[in-house]
């Protein structure tokens, strides 16, 4: 019996600071930078069609699916690269352009649920490289596949998903607010940003998660990527003497520790995350009888 239907997940990513990396070849293109990779991520469900469609879904506080998108030029770009048909589906329950790497984990979870429903019997590093190069040619992201490909706090020191990088586990929880998306390809399509956040980046490798969060919000702050709304809620952050800093690429704050959630809620709705201890996972499949 062979599988018709297949339902995978892949955890999200909060970047802290990032350094675009560009390259004629993809795989070693990206981003170099760190971040959180997050227990809130994206399920996908692919099924086997004759022809290609894509559906994208967000769940609201209630935990009701709502459709958000009839259609994902990059999901079909992906479809068409691995040479298959499917009917896919992608669920997530944090806002989408709002720097939670929803786009990557749409892109890495479906070629995992591709993989396993059509057995293509790829590594899940060969799944990263495809993911990896579809987000680089959409300037979707960067370096997000190469952080969600793996759990903990990541630290990228290459480019792409066969880099170095470095995962440390940390049990605190992260606590989120997004007042507004950003298109990330708007930011990545700045000549005079990019030469911003070049100059902004961080000249040592972080060793802890306090380190991280020190770290980004230093580079948001040199950077002028703070807006004025994530500034109030920053400078509410710091006289409560909490770690937080701006998420990338989005228009939105996250901070650490318990204490963080009785402060961001006077901003509007939280989200609750903790650091993913892995990556992308086959939840379950359907056979034909």
């Amino acid at each position: 019996m062979e599988l018709t239907r297949v339902t995978a997940f892949c955890p999200g990513h909060i970047s802290g600071y990032f350094l675009p990396v560009i390259h004629d070849d993809p795989d070693i293109s990206g981003s170099i930078g760190a971040g959180i990779v997050i227990s809130e991520g994206v399920r996908v469900i692919a099924e086997k069609s004759t022809d290609s469609t894509v559906k994208i879904f967000q769940t609201d506080r209630y935990g009701q699916p709502a459709e958000r998108a009839e259609s994902s030029p990059v999901l079909l770009d992906l479809l068409e690269y691995m040479q298959v048909n499917a009917s896919i589906e992608t669920c997530c329950h944090l806002p989408i352009g709002s720097g939670y790497g929803m786009s990557a984990a749409a892109l890495l979870g479906t070629v995992h649920a591709l993989n396993a429903l059509y057995d293509r019997n790829l590594s899940p590093r060969d799944c990263a490289r495809i993911a990896h190069r579809i987000e680089v040619q959409h300037r979707s992201g960067l370096g997000d596949v190469s952080a969600c490909q793996g759990g903990g706090f990541v630290i990228r020191k290459t480019p792409g998903p066969d880099g170095d990088i470095m995962r440390i586990m940390d049990a605190r929880p992260i606590y989120a607010l997004t007042i507004n998306p950003i298109k990330t390809s708007s930011v990545l399509s700045s000549p005079d940003m990019m030469a911003r956040i070049t100059r902004s980046f961080p000249s040592r490798i972080p060793q802890n998660l306090d380190d991280i969060m020190s770290l980004s919000r230093e580079f948001a702050e040199r950077s002028g990527l703070i807006s004025e709304e994530i500034r109030t809620v920053l400078t509410v952050c710091d006289k409560e003497n909490l770690p937080a800093s701006m998420t990338m690429l989005g228009c939105g704050v996250f901070a650490l520790g318990k204490r963080a959630e009785s402060v961001l809620k006077k901003f509007g709705d939280v989200f609750k995350l903790t650091i993913s201890p892995g990556g992308p996972a086959i939840l379950y499949g359907e056979r034909t009888s």
